[in-house]
């Protein structure tokens, strides 16, 4: 527990920013997990469009401060190599 009011207003503060960082999460994830399912699903148009909203969205949460920015490129990564690979097996067939 806080001792001080300053503490106690940092711990305030600190839960306000908790819920502001949560929902920018939750909204990366979700179009992370979307824009791979499309691409599962071989609509790869569709899925060029949500990838680069998904990476917008991350970039933006790195910016943010809401992920690390190591972390962000790295999933940025590994979205742009699952996109790659199905581009490039739907041109071999």
């Amino acid at each position: 527990m806080p001792t001080t009011k300053t503490a106690e207003k940092e711990m305030r503060v600190a839960e306000r920013r908790k819920e502001q960082n949560k929902s920018g999460r939750s909204q990366t994830k979700t179009s992370v997990s979307k824009a791979e399912h499309i691409i599962a699903s071989g609509n790869l148009d569709a899925a060029k469009v949500e990838v680069q909203r998904a990476i917008s969205s991350l970039d933006k949460e790195a910016e943010k401060g809401q992920s690390h920015r190591n972390a962000a490129a790295r999933r940025k990564s590994r979205l742009m190599k699952k996109l790659n690979k199905a581009t490039a097996t739907k041109t071999e067939k």
